[in-house]
């Protein structure tokens, strides 16, 4: 179950759980959530595989007679939420054992499953690299697909976090969540969160940081380098340092959940030591992000 992400237990933990958008999209097929939109009439949209689960009222019998394969009818009566996986690929997301990307992966994969057993349309984009225009992921059938595109990615983009996301916000994705999984160290995050939003997206932000980041046991000393590119910088930690580092860390932690807030999104804050188990019951489920 390596290369599909998530173990059995977690497959598991998710079945059940749908995301929980704050507002409605408009919608390309038939999906799971009732469109706000009065006076449409029910009209045929397109056709997509069969996944365990689906309304057999809406199963082409006549298909299912000729070919001996399940083909469902979507209609436009309902409508599928466009859900943006965007994952970290920088190079700051390398650090911390697990990997910053790894953890962020791994969440990256649980909201798509949860999407996807919903009847929502996943596209996943990486950030930090070269934009492209993903095909969108429908039903469970697709989730392999995310995983092999997830498995390929490593932490060495080279494109800022603030210019990737201006760059999706300004492509052709069709209005609907974004959830952005980053360590946020990218000190023009406030700007790109807003960016998103004056896109028509709601924006959900995970921030993914190591128990170091948070909490740095270190003295003496140090020259700190910048894994980006960055300058190094000669520091000495001591008791005075690292409480401006604290302050500071807080500071900008506190921009990006105010921001996130203030453009009606959700925000959440992990470590990479933190299971999924705990990530889906103290911040999906309680901070109203997943739903069952």
């Amino acid at each position: 179950m390596r290369d599909m992400i998530l173990s059995s237990s977690e497959f598991r933990l998710l079945e059940r759980l749908r995301l929980n958008p704050n507002k409605a999209f408009p919608g390309r097929v038939r999906g799971e959530r009732l469109t706000t939109r009065r006076g449409l009439s029910i009209e045929f949209a397109d056709y997509r595989e069969y996944t365990e689960g689906d309304d057999l009222r809406h199963l082409d019998w006549n298909v299912l007679a000729r070919l001996d394969q399940p083909i469902m009818k979507t209609y436009r009566d309902e409508e599928d939420l466009a859900v943006h996986v965007l994952i970290d690929a920088s190079a700051s997301m390398s650090f911390g054992e697990p990997t910053k990307l790894a953890q962020a992966r791994k969440i990256g994969a649980a909201l798509c499953y949860a999407a996807l057993m919903g009847g929502d349309a996943v596209y996943p984009a990486a950030i930090g690299e070269p934009p492209s225009k993903p095909q969108p992921l429908r039903a469970r059938s697709s989730y392999p697909r995310f995983c092999r595109w997830a498995n390929r990615l490593g932490a060495d983009g080279t494109v800022s976090l603030e210019a990737s996301v201006k760059s999706f916000a300004a492509s052709s994705a069709r209005p609907g969540i974004v959830m952005l999984l980053t360590d946020g160290m990218d000190p023009n995050t406030v700007s790109a969160i807003r960016f998103l939003a004056g896109r028509g997206h709601e924006v959900n932000l995970l921030q993914v940081l190591t128990p170091m980041e948070l909490r740095p046991d270190i003295e003496g000393d140090l020259r700190l380098i910048d894994i980006e590119g960055g300058p190094p910088v000669d520091i000495t930690a001591n008791s005075i340092t690292l409480k401006e580092y604290d302050r500071n860390l807080n500071a900008h932690i506190d921009s990006l959940k105010t921001e996130v807030l203030r453009v009606g999104g959700r925000y959440a804050l992990t470590t990479t030591d933190e299971v999924l188990e705990d990530i889906v019951r103290d911040h999906f489920i309680r901070g109203r992000w997943l739903a069952a």
